[in-house]
């Protein structure tokens, strides 16, 4: 994650003065999780060891523990390995006086970033046990607290600056901060994995996290070249022989502390997109590690987003962004909001256009297409029609207007993107048959029109769609059966003065007669 803005010479005196903040800021937990930590520690019912595997379920106290552990270790010149370790070293009554005296906030409260973080943590722990806790049986104790308190460093950091996190977040959705360049960007991830050993380092967190930010740091020409080899995938034959020429690169992938850091990539990847690059790559340096195959991880590693999104949901239902809910998603569609963090600011009244999802849009407008038509209501079929603008074109406002014989009117049936304040569904739009407003929308397949535009037409269109007219620039795509107009489409991205680019006006028009088969279709099966 990137942490730091870029300056220049800078870089050294900003990670020394974040080191000293990350290292008096004390992260705080909820007050119910004070609470049940206190129960368990005055029960007898419980061990050592279970409730160490308790006190994992609040990453943020086992911190706290290891630090305060760490603090004792480091006199002796010993390490932490483990939680019950670091129980068993500071003993119960002062286990019970440190968790009285960490500071408690309302979940609500919490910073959302800094609770994602921790949430993404733990999403890697449960990676971790499903992929390799079986090929590390010996040590998964170590490196289940390894794994957890990994990004830890970064926890500190997202408390005190949230909009960090929020910056890595719009960043790995394509949006880069205002004046600042990939280069500058790249320099900035590596002074952060300093800064983050660093700090591991002082909290004398376990030596496998400090030996995971060493694999990044000054062993990434190794791993880069572990990565090249992963991604021959369909190889493995090749692969395994270019492991065996090269014992140095053997001896570095087959390190047990290269688990949490594949575990956390894939933590760290799968929280904005199953199938994005990184992600991918993540699972094929698991598949090089575990010697399977990609599919083999992959579904390994399905299988732990779900069971690590049922414990989470239990403990903290509707939270965090928990990426196991994407899964079902087609390959190339990503939600256009997600709980994870707040979108990139634009400027005031503007809504950035999202990006085409073309399989997305194929897919839907097929569906439209399909014979028989497998709608089985109506509005199933608009649904379908307003995700293909939607979610496969990016437009941001759209509805669904189709003629009601009965009331000789144009009737929106369908609307997305408009808040519940804006009663858009079930406007009528006058009679498009046989009168001007009709013979104009009939004269070209797609219309776009401006606030000058408006003005012009004003005479010709209803008075409704005009007092319900965005000040954006917007499209109308008219539905044509033999001349007559069945149908109405409307697609807006608030706060756009220019007219949709040609990719997406071609594709409005195509979704339109998508739209005009799926309604044929379904008026014969009806």
């Amino acid at each position: 994650m990137s942490t730091v803005q870029p300056k220049p010479n800078g870089n050294k005196d900003i990670i020394g003065s974040l080191r000293e903040k990350l290292n008096a800021t004390v992260l705080p937990i909820t007050p119910a999780q004070q609470q049940d930590l206190l129960a368990q520690l005055n029960s007898d019912m419980l061990s050592l060891g279970e409730l160490s595997l308790h006190i994992m379920s609040v990453p943020v106290a086992a911190l706290h523990i290891c630090r305060a552990a760490g603090e004792a270790a480091r006199n002796r010149d010993v390490d932490i390995l483990t939680l019950e370790q670091a129980c068993n070293l500071l003993g119960t009554q002062r286990l019970t006086r440190l968790i009285e005296g960490i500071p408690v906030v309302e979940a609500q409260q919490l910073p959302a970033a800094y609770r994602q973080l921790i949430s993404i943590s733990e999403h890697a722990v449960s990676q971790a046990h499903g992929l390799f806790s079986q090929r590390i049986a010996r040590l998964w104790h170590e490196m289940s607290l390894a794994t957890l308190l990994f990004l830890s460093p970064l926890w500190a950091l997202t408390y005190i600056k949230p909009h960090i996190f929020e910056q890595w977040d719009a960043m790995n959705r394509g949006v880069l901060p205002a004046n600042v360049s990939k280069r500058q960007i790249a320099e900035t991830t590596a002074a952060g994995f300093v800064l983050v050993q660093q700090v591991a380092q002082d909290w004398w967190l376990p030596p496998w996290i400090l030996q995971g930010y060493r694999s990044m740091n000054s062993s990434r020409r190794t791993m880069v070249k572990a990565l090249h080899i992963a991604r021959n995938a369909n190889n493995p034959q090749d692969q395994q022989a270019r492991l065996d020429s090269d014992r140095e690169l053997y001896r570095w992938l087959t390190q047990p502390a290269n688990s949490l850091l594949m575990a956390t990539g894939i933590a760290l990847g799968a929280h904005h997109n199953w199938y994005a690059i990184h992600t991918l790559r993540w699972q094929q340096l698991s598949a090089l590690y575990l010697g399977c195959s990609v599919d083999q991880t992959q579904h390994i590693s399905h299988e732990s987003a779900v069971n690590s999104a049922r414990a989470q949901h239990q403990a903290n239902p509707g939270q965090n962004w928990l990426p196991a809910v994407s899964l079902p998603w087609p390959a190339d569609y990503a939600p256009t909001l997600e709980p994870a963090a707040k979108p990139a600011s634009a400027p005031a009244g503007q809504t950035p256009a999202a990006p085409i999802r073309p399989e997305r849009w194929r897919q839907l407008c097929l569906t439209l297409n399909a014979q028989p038509t497998p709608f089985t209501t109506l509005p199933e079929l608009l649904d379908c029609a307003l995700k293909a603008m939607h979610d496969g074109l990016g437009l941001q406002q759209c509805w669904v207007a189709l003629f009601n014989g009965k009331a000789q009117q144009l009737v929106v049936g369908a609307a997305l993107g408009f808040s519940s304040e804006q009663s858009v569904t079930g406007v009528r739009l006058g009679n498009p048959r046989a009168s001007t407003w009709g013979n104009w929308l009939s004269s070209d397949t797609c219309h776009h029109l401006d606030s000058a535009e408006l003005t012009r037409l004003g005479p010709i269109l209803p008075g409704a769609l005009r007092s319900m007219a965005p000040d954006s620039t917007f499209e109308l795509v008219p539905i044509l059966h033999n001349g007559q107009v069945l149908g109405l489409l409307f697609a807006c991205n608030p706060g756009n003065q220019r007219l949709l680019d040609q990719q997406r006006q071609k594709a409005l028009i195509k979704t339109a007669n998508c739209v005009l088969n799926a309604l044929l279709n379904f008026k014969q099966r009806a």
